[in-house]
């Protein structure tokens, strides 16, 4: 009985320690221009044509770059994330989860030359996400096409 006790009060406090963690820094910016590949591609999803890519990047075609820009910052702010820094090429938006309040990073870069929006979403600790990177690059996109279609 004591030896479960322990073992649960350990994992609690592990959960809030790198909750904790979570919320100082982040792998975000550009790298040479790009966005940084992923350390672990368990917790991390990346459009990027690095070895380990995992996604594709959104396409801009019949609308402008401006308004694909637009339409994935709008999407970014409807999925629950918070816009830290957008210059119109470059943005970084975190993402808190509800329970434990850990800080996920996700970043987009606009590639007017390849006609993309290259993505990146990623787990600031842990080795696993189960899914919830991919799953938020998904709903993005799913809302970057929803707008596009209106327009």
């Amino acid at each position: 009985m004591i030896t479960a006790l322990s073992l649960t009060a350990f994992v609690i406090v592990a959960l809030i320690a790198l909750s904790v963690v979570s919320r100082f820094g982040g792998g975000h910016g550009l790298l040479q221009g790009k966005l940084q590949p992923c350390k672990l591609i368990m917790n991390c999803v990346c459009t990027e044509a690095y070895d380990n890519k995992n996604a594709e990047p959104v396409t801009i075609s019949g609308i402008t770059a401006d308004t694909a820009w637009e339409l994935v910052r709008n999407a970014v702010k409807s999925t629950g994330g918070r816009i830290e820094i957008d210059d119109g090429k470059y943005l970084w938006a975190t993402y808190t989860t509800p329970l434990l309040r850990f800080v996920d990073d996700f970043e987009a870069r606009l590639d007017e030359q390849q006609a993309v929006i290259h993505l990146r979403s990623a787990s600031r600790v842990g080795h696993s996400d189960l899914g919830t990177n991919k799953k938020r690059i998904d709903n993005i996109i799913e809302k970057f096409a929803a707008g596009k279609a209106q327009r």
